[in-house]
């Protein structure tokens, strides 16, 4: 009998512990997907709030338009399709707009124009490999830098050009309307006999070297490293400008709200290691930011 009474007591007491638990799992469940739930809230009312907030600085409410020419690798350039943009800039950008909990536009837009782009408001900004120049601080807004960068000289392997003052009665092949195009320009008014060859895109140029129609390419350090790339054994690199030409975001006059919230989400990149793992995947190296990102208050 008191087998039975014992039996019926434990019987009793693990169907109540099961009942507990059952009780406990579905209640833990239920906080869990609630939790869940106030979250994605929580992140949802947060994007709906930064793009609001963004009607006060950008074009379009809760977008980030981004002039780019997509034709300069590693920079910005195309995938294999032919219509995917892909490249250094181009994920900067998309982190970018991320972080500001904006939708990310791309306009892809003729180097010689993206500039008159950003100031008709075609766009919020240039995230176009834009060097900075004294002419462009005065004339734009310009971020801090997020990427180093100087004008090289880069010419076959067997060339006998060692400085840029060798070029003299040599052609040379630029990108028209870049910092390099300008530099060679410069060294032209100055006295230097060289026959400059402007070409619409950057590719050309490196089309025309390889083609031996031209001795010497002048371009960015950063793209005459992702050009070479398996030809550096056919060309080299011979000389470097002392003037660094750091890589910044470009926006129109008068847009400093603009401005302000793309150095702060350019310091959380910094921050968070983004711009370290964008530097490594697409220049094999940490030493093309080195040092930038104090420039947005990152310490």
């Amino acid at each position: 009998m008191k087998k039975r009474i014992l039996s019926a007591a434990l019987a009793a007491m693990m169907t109540a512990a099961m009942l507990v638990g059952c009780g406990s799992s579905s209640s833990s469940s239920e906080s869990t997907e609630a939790a869940t739930q106030t979250e994605e809230s929580t992140e949802a009312e947060t994007s709906s709030e930064a793009a609001e907030e963004s009607s006060d600085y950008t074009i379009e409410s809760g977008v980030l338009m981004v002039g780019m020419e997509i034709g300069y690798p590693p920079m910005e350039y195309f995938d294999e399709d032919g219509a995917t943009p892909i490249g250094y800039d181009v994920e900067v950008a998309t982190a970018l707009a991320e972080v500001l909990g904006l939708e990310l536009e791309i306009v892809d837009t003729a180097w010689d124009g993206i500039f008159a782009g950003v100031t008709t408001d075609k766009y919020d900004c240039i995230i176009s490999c834009v060097s900075y120049t004294e002419d462009r601080d005065n004339n734009y807004l310009l971020s801090s830098p997020y990427v180093a960068n100087a004008p090289v000289i880069v010419v076959p392997n067997d060339s006998e050009i060692a400085d840029i003052m060798d070029l003299e009665g040599m052609a040379v092949a630029v990108q028209m309307e870049t910092t390099a195009d300008y530099l060679i320009q410069e060294y032209i008014e100055n006295g230097l006999d060289t026959d400059l060859r402007q070409y619409e895109k950057v590719i050309n140029a490196f089309d025309e070297i390889k083609a031996g129609r031209v001795d010497a390419v002048c371009t960015d350090s950063v793209v005459a490293s992702y050009y070479l790339g398996d030809e550096a054994t056919n060309y080299k690199t011979v000389w470097q400008s002392d003037e660094k030409e750091p890589i910044v975001i470009c926006m129109k006059q008068g847009n400093e709200a603009l401005a302000e919230k793309i150095n702060e989400g350019m310091a959380e990149l910094f921050e968070n290691g983004t711009m370290a793992e964008l530097a490594v995947k697409y220049f094999g190296t940490e030493d093309v930011i080195e040092g930038l990102a104090e420039g947005f208050g990152v310490e």
